[in-house]
């Protein structure tokens, strides 16, 4: 039998399990708790890699991708979460009135800055990847995050967005 890597089992025990589908509970819905989940499954999941020591991301993401299995079902893999988290989708969740006090009780270890750093790497990695533009939705947030970007400018950025409307289009996406 394959011994464990230690970070493998130290990157998701059960007491991260438990707190990521506490704040999926937090959901209103089956949309925004599946968001929920995506997002706090992602930031945890960046928080966690960002170390100076080798990491065996075979065994890893292998862990993930099994949670997250059990939890959502199919057509879902860290890496589909690590692109939701790089899409304007997941403003929806960050703009919520439960999502970020709830992650940021649980997650206590992972302030503010940390999730809008982690964001924005995951964002520049994504783009990178995919060849796009980092530039939209997205970026714009961030950048209002950190004081960078005009709020009036923001607000219609929201408007563009979307706000209000469900990732599927529909307005069940309540607070």
């Amino acid at each position: 039998m394959k011994k464990k890597s230690y970070y493998s089992y130290i990157l998701l025990d059960s007491a991260a399990r438990e707190k990521i589908l506490a704040v999926m509970m937090l959901g209103n819905n089956k949309a925004q708790s599946i968001g929920f989940y995506r997002t706090a499954l992602g930031l945890y999941y960046l928080s966690r890699i960002m170390v100076e020591d080798e990491l065996d991301f075979k065994e890893i993401d292998k862990d993930f991708n099994r949670f997250i299995f059990n939890t959502i079902g199919r057509g879902h893999s860290i890496t589909s979460i690590l692109q939701y988290m790089s899409s304007k989708k997941v403003l929806w969740v960050l703009n919520s009135k439960a999502f970020l006090p709830a992650f940021l009780n649980y997650f206590s270890d992972i302030p503010f800055a940390k999730i809008t750093l982690l964001l924005t790497i995951n964002l520049s990695v994504s783009k990178k990847i995919s060849g796009l533009a980092t530039e939209g939705a997205l970026q714009d947030w961030l950048l209002r995050q950190t004081g960078a970007a005009p709020q009036q400018q923001g607000e219609q950025d929201q408007r563009e967005a979307g706000e209000g409307l469900t990732p599927h289009g529909n307005a069940d996406w309540a607070d």
